[in-house]
């Protein structure tokens, strides 16, 4: 679970909005492993990679609208985790295996989103703010 008062914060505010629903998204997933419900956990993990995709989509607008110098390796980052991601979604409609989805899910995309945000985002809207 990711506790929103927790999650570092960006100078624009849609993007701390699209990160705050995109925690909704993972928490609710969260529980949903924890609770083993296999009938729900794939429309969840939809839901997340098509909120991805909006969501990075709209910061890579912004970044090429202000002609940002890091967008190819911010782009790259997206895209790197939106791959795996739907690579998860993929391994889990086959195997049905919990434990890889609760430490992709709880361990590993939990911690790239903090990390994300601090060392690419808030650096982009410092960028976006200021051009």
């Amino acid at each position: 679970m990711i506790d929103k008062t927790q999650l570092p914060l960006v100078s624009i505010e849609a993007i701390n909005e699209i990160h705050f629903e995109e925690v909704d998204i993972l928490n609710t997933l969260s529980n949903l492993i924890d609770e083993q419900d296999t009938d729900t956990i794939t429309s969840q993990i939809k839901l997340l990679v098509e909120h991805m995709q909006k969501h990075f989509s709209f910061e890579e607008g912004l970044m090429k609208d202000k002609s940002y110098p890091m967008y190819t390796i911010h782009q790259a980052d997206h895209n790197k985790v939106l791959s795996e991601t739907r690579y998860i979604l993929m391994d889990w409609r086959n195997t049905k295996d919990i434990d890889r989805l609760k430490e992709y899910f709880q361990d590993e995309l939990i911690a790239w989103l903090d990390q994300h945000i601090k060392a690419m985002d808030m650096p982009m809207a410092e960028f976006l703010m200021s051009s």
